[in-house]
């Protein structure tokens, strides 16, 4: 899966490969495995010990921010074919040997499951002297709100016991490395931006006087390494219980750093083709751009301009004078980029290299200089792309390039927010929010059909259970709870359930679906429906649909649209529990199901205006309240279309009439699936005009939300990646494991189709040809999957292989 152009080549193929794989549990076991090819040093070792700087922290609640620097160094008689270790550190660490990078880590998770990462480090080992080297921070209270931590510390454990001098202890030295400072983030980006929400990686200041810039060579010039000490004292317990990562090492890929846009104080340049020299005593401001927004590891190479400050500030869209982006993302022109920045302050040496520490996101570097009394060269400007390593395998082209368009805008979105776990953005908060993760969920699945993410969320949120619930983000330092987010919790799992073969996952999560439910059946009301709860009560960025309780505040009405919600909990809960858990309790939530829709049916359907309510006093009305209704079919099947089109307007994307609560991009997720079960599938391409407007502002990855946007890339807003291979190209899954398949186009005027979703068992492609009233589609399945399609009232057979449909007689106009 990894990448094999970017940096940690080799090291990353075993990684799958669990620990204890080959562990033999005897010498007998040993001679075995010896009789039958398998070299006996593949024996794995106990746990080596965490090491950490006398001086560090020995506990969370002590800890300031912390750079360290290990190294060993060991001479070998020859290098070996193979040299597997485990790695992990608190927070994160960056491994190298012989002066080159090996790979990163650990993937985040909590105290409970913490990861270690495996690397082979034979590819890097030479004969005679190598120097092993860990790059460790911990960035404590400054750190990633999704990072969590016990105390600094490393640790190596060699898989073989020919690999004692790599297992971490006493024989490893250690420094702290001074040169790199880190300041609140969040107190960075307001003061740029103005009141916002930043809770992503810290600002970091390099200091190149304080560097060691030989620690990782054969010999360190720095004279203050010690003996590295144990990060726990005798006899205590680990605070972290160490899991495999089941993940792919994230990418580190060479990538373009983009176009000059603009210079200002530079004179005629062709940086960052070619260095740039700054004059001793002025200024210079550089602006990059590199086309779309990406995540990536920045790096610039200088020489000289001693005194100098460099300021690098990242931003995913300019700004315009009054803090606001402007709408054309991609104008320059009367364009400030603010947010986040890093400093580097030169020590005059020549061909330094600075990186931060952490990955940044940007579509628009800008290079800020000012030179003292020396000048400065800016060598070259270099950016590695960071990520969770997908291998795309879908594909979307029409007859609408500005379809197409919404497709790869929307797959970037899923990429750029993608690392180690879901991101709901990637600049702003680096979150694994339930509600964002769920679609991003779906999205992997239609295009990649790795499920090993999508089952990392899952398991995640359900370690975070507090107090009865999932939080409401995960892995987070944070206890916040979003009670609405876990009933969509439940969807994500019915969702795995439908397009993944192996059910290991659900069974171990049963329990906590069960939770989650028992949690919520404590808040139904005497009406029926759910009262209101603990909790930020957030359905939708919009008013009515994101209240967060107050102290000393009267009860809120009982919520029409949380209990439409756990309808639909309840109705998949069952079909989960049927299928992989308790019949009994299958019964027992379809009828509570039952019972909740029969609540809401009696108390918040207005029968003058036709349409569902947000609450029983019948004030405010929603898409979402209707949407839901539609879908988990509280709304009668007579009454549903016509309900839709009481809440939209045609012509008008998402848009909503007079007096009705629109939803935002993400919570048309719902709405979508709304017009598909109520037969209107045809209209969907419809509601894509609100994408079809945010082309016209050249946004690279889809926004939060409509302007003023915080962020520019958030893909709860990517959705439709998914649903142009589901809902247009018509493929979705017919039964659990998508051991069978569903194609129901909805091609509303377009006239060819090429699409490709991925499968379990391979690809299902899609071929359509529309000429007046004639439908020619060529479906073709992988071996061992059959399926239906249907099409206008007719249902057709598929088999494996090509299936050539061809529809000569008239097809009615789309509703």
């Amino acid at each position: 899966m990894h990448d094999p152009s970017s940096t940690p080549q080799a090291a990353d193929r075993p990684k799958a490969v669990h620990a204890s794989a080959a562990r033999p549990k005897s010498l007998l076991a040993v001679a075995v495995l010896l009789v039958l090819g398998v070299s006996a040093p593949l024996v794995a070792r106990a746990e080596s010990p965490w090491i950490t700087h006398p001086a560090a922290p020995k506990a969370d609640a002590e800890a300031a921010p912390i750079a360290l620097q290990f190294r060993r160094e060991v001479t070998l008689k020859a290098a070996p074919k193979t040299a597997l270790v485990r790695v992990s550190a608190d927070n994160r660490f960056v491994l190298f040997v012989n002066g080159r990078r090996v790979g990163a880590g650990p993937a985040r998770g909590d105290l409970k499951h913490w990861r270690y990462e495996r690397f082979d480090l034979a590819p890097y080992l030479k004969p005679g002297l190598n120097v092993l080297a860990a790059r460790v921070w911990n960035d404590a209270s400054m750190a990633p709100l999704a990072q969590v931590s016990a105390r600094t510390g490393f640790s190596m454990t060699p898989e073989t016991s020919t690999l004692t001098w790599a297992s971490t202890g006493p024989a490893w030295r250690v420094r702290r490395d001074e040169s790199r400072t880190v300041a609140p983030g969040m107190v960075q980006v307001q003061a740029a931006v103005g009141r916002t929400f930043y809770a992503a990686g810290p600002p970091e200041t390099l200091d190149g006087a304080k560097a060691d810039w030989s620690w990782t060579a054969t010999r360190s010039t720095a004279t203050d390494w010690v003996a590295a000490s144990p990060a726990l004292a005798p006899g205590e317990a680990s605070p972290w219980t160490l899991v495999s990562d089941a993940l792919p090492h994230m990418a580190y890929t060479p990538a373009p750093i983009g176009r000059l846009a603009r210079a200002e104080g530079a004179g005629q340049t062709t940086f960052p083709n070619a260095p740039l020299t700054v004059p001793a005593n002025s200024e210079a401001v550089l602006l990059l751009d590199a086309g779309k927004v990406e995540a990536a590891y920045p790096a610039l190479t200088v020489t000289g301009g001693q005194g100098a400050r460099i300021t690098l500030t990242y931003a995913e869209a300019l700004y315009a004078a009054d803090k606001t982006r402007l709408s054309d993302r991609a104008q320059v022109e009367g364009g400030q980029a603010l947010g986040l920045s890093d400093t580097i302050l030169p020590d005059g040496g020549a061909q330094r290299l600075y990186q931060p520490y952490w990955w940044r996101v940007w579509r628009f570097l800008e290079v800020r200089v000012k030179t003292g009394a020396q000048p400065l060269t800016l060598n070259k400007a270099e950016r590695f792309r960071t990520g969770y390593p997908f291998q795309a395998k879908a594909r979307f082209a029409s007859s609408d390039p500005a379809l197409d368009q919404i497709w790869r805008i929307g797959w970037d979105t899923a990429r750029v927010d993608a690392h180690e776990t879901y991101q709901d953005s990637s600049y702003w908060e680096q979150l694994q929010y339930i509600g964002d993760t769920r679609l991003q969920a779906l999205i992997t699945y239609a295009v990649t059909g790795d499920t090993r993410l999508p089952v990392q969320a899952i398991d995640a949120i359900e370690h975070s259970t507090l107090n009865g619930l999932p939080r409401s983000a995960y892995p987070s330092r944070s206890d916040q709870s979003i009670p609405p987010f876990t009933l969509l919790w439940i969807g994500m799992l019915h969702d795995y359930w439908m397009h993944a073969p192996d059910t290991a996952p659900l069974k171990r999560n049963l329990a906590g679906m069960r939770g989650v439910l028992d949690w919520y059946g404590g808040y139904v009301g005497a009406s029926g429906l759910i009262k209101h709860t603990p909790g930020w009560q957030f359905v939708d960025w919009r008013p009515g649909l994101s209240e967060m309780p107050q102290a000393g505040e009267p009860p809120r009405p009982d919520s029409c649209v949380i209990s439409l919600s756990y309808v639909g909990a309840l109705k998949q809960a069952a079909q989960l529990e049927t299928a992989l858990g308790d019949p009994a309790r299958a019964s027992a939530d379809l009828a509570k199901a039952k019972a909740a829709a029969a609540a809401v049916r009696a108390q918040c359907w207005d029968a003058g205006r036709g349409l569902f309510a947000n609450t029983p006093e019948k004030k405010a009305f929603s898409q979402h309240a209707n949407a839901l209704a539609v879908l988990y079919d509280v709304a009668d099947a007579t009454q549903q279309a016509a309900i839709l089109e009481r809440v939209t307007v045609r012509g008008k994307g998402l848009e909503p009439p007079h007096g009705i609560t629109g939803v935002s991009y993400y919570f048309a997720f719902y709405l979508a699936r709304a017009f598909e079960h109520a037969g209107l599938g045809d209209r969907y391409l419809e509601l894509l005009d609100t994408w079809r407007g945010m082309l016209g502002k050249n946004f690279t990855t889809w926004p939060e939300s409509d302007d003023p946007s915080r962020s520019d890339t958030h893909a709860w807003s990517a959705h439709p990646t998914a649903d142009l291979l589901t809902l247009v190209a018509g493929v979705q899954p017919a039964a659990p494991g998508f051991a069978s398949v569903r194609v129901t186009p909805h091609l509303g005027a377009l006239t060819k189709l090429d699409a490709a979703i991925a499968h379990p068992r391979g690809l299902i492609e899609t071929r359509y040809v529309r000429d007046g009233d004639h439908l020619t589609a060529i479906v073709t399945l992988p071996a061992g999957v059959e399926g239906v399609f249907e099409w206008r009232g007719r249902r057709m057979a598929l088999k494996p292989g090509a299936n050539r449909l061809d529809l000569t007689q008239a097809i009615a106009p789309a509703p």
